[in-house]
Order: structure tokens, then sequence, then C-alpha cells
């Protein structure tokens, strides 16, 4: 089912701009990873502590702690609560009184921190070492390898807590010459997929995000969220060709 329909034409998603978001059963497809922490919302219970695997080129780790306090707890808002757009409507003040989007690509995991410091137990970031790192809140760094190999493993092993395992596919790209290419083949997406695919129903909430801007385009980063969703059944790729036209960007 569609929260937010796509329009005919994809446009830019940047740090804020969600083109779509798409969930069935406990799975979230989403072309802006801001729209992650608002999905983890709705299936898991904010009063328990969870593991968390991040599978990302980027951290993904900055965050506004003062913002969670002064514009979310102090005024009272349940962000578990709220509707995905009210979600989308929250802002942050700049220090020249604009008003900025508060949840961005890159601040979505602190900050829910932060409203809920109780949310994340132990954190396994798997990354091309991208963006703001946050020692104090990694437990641990995942190589390629190691996550194809264990993913299955560790889920299913580690049932005393309930996961949030969240991928975007810029994972499987990087920047050579300043030009955007795949680093890791189909064969792997298809494998990793595999392994999820073994523990699906031992996962809380899995969020898969396109981040078109971060792989050469929309063509990139659908084609390979078709390889993941071929092998889990879904039919978002079908519903999306039905929705839009696309518009590499």
């Amino acid at each position: 089912m569609w929260i937010k329909e796509p329009s005919n034409v994809l446009g830019q998603s940047m740090h804020e701009t969600v083109n779509f978001l798409y969930n069935v059963d406990n799975i979230y497809i989403m072309d802006n990873h801001l729209a992650a922490g608002w999905s983890w919302l709705q299936e898991i219970n904010v009063d328990n502590s969870h593991y968390y695997l991040h599978i990302d080129r980027h951290y993904d780790l900055l965050g506004f702690k003062n913002t969670i306090q002064t514009q979310v707890l102090d005024k009272g808002i349940n962000l578990h609560e709220i509707s995905f757009q009210e979600y989308l409507d929250l802002k942050q003040p700049g220090n020249n009184g604009d008003l900025f989007q508060m949840f961005r690509w890159d601040n979505y995991v602190l900050n829910l921190s932060y409203a809920y410091p109780d949310l994340f137990n132990e954190t396994y970031f798997a990354t091309h070492n991208d963006g703001n790192r946050e020692d104090d809140f990694i437990t641990r760094d995942v190589d390629f390898l190691e996550l194809l190999s264990e993913i299955d493993y560790w889920i299913d092993e580690r049932s005393d807590r309930d996961w949030i395992l969240n991928l975007d596919i810029d994972y499987f790209y990087g920047y050579v010459n300043d030009q955007k290419i795949q680093i890791i083949d189909d064969e792997y997406i298809q494998q990793l997929a595999i392994n999820i695919r073994k523990i699906i129903d031992k996962v809380k909430v899995f969020t898969i995000c396109l981040s078109p801007e971060c792989c050469g385009g929309w063509q990139n980063s659908i084609d390979k969220a078709e390889i993941i969703c071929k092998v889990l059944n879904l039919d978002f790729i079908e519903q999306l060709k039905e929705k839009t036209t696309y518009n590499n960007v």
C-alpha cells in the first residue's frame, strides 16, 4: 500500500524530499531515507530497546538534540503517534529564524534516539565510512563480506530483542573520479536478499531506501531494488511502474 503515492514523474530526493513511501507487512520502501524513522515507529514498541543493523554507504548520524528537546519533547509531541505528513511537516529553527525540515536523510537515526533514549540497544553499521561518525553510538562496524555471511546468523541467534533492519541501496555504489558506479555486484545483492529472506519473520521492521542521487539516478536504484523485491516476493516495482515514468536525476 502507498503511504505516500509518487507523482507521475519522479523528481529529486536529495536531503529532504520524499517522492514515495510504500508498505507491505513490516517492510517499507522509500526513495529518501528520512522516511525510515517514521516507518520504524509504526512497527516497534518505543518502550523497548532494539538491535539495529544499518546497511548504507553513509552513517546517517547527524543529530540535533536541542531541536528534539525544544520542538518535540517540550511540546509533548509523540512521534510514534503522528501521521507521515505530520512527521514531514516538523520543522527546526535556523540561526536566522528560518525554519528547516527537522528530519532529513542524514539525521533521522540520532534524532529518534534523542526522542526515545532507550530505543537502540546494540547497533551494527555496514558502511563505506562516509558522513558523520558517532563512536559512542556504534557498537560494531561490519565489512561487506561479514555482512553477507553473518546477517542471517546474527538475527537468528540474537532473538532476545527485536531487530530494526535498515538498507540503503547506495551501499552498492561508490564514487570513482566523481562518477557514481556500482562497486558491489548483482550476485552479492541477490544473495544478501536471500539471506534476509531467511530471517525476515524475525525482523520487527525492514526499511529499504533507493537514494537515486547516490546511485547515479532513478534507473540504477530501481534496478537494484527490483533484485531485492523479486527475492522477497514484493510487487513494489510493478506498483511503481503503474504510477510513474522515470526521470533520471
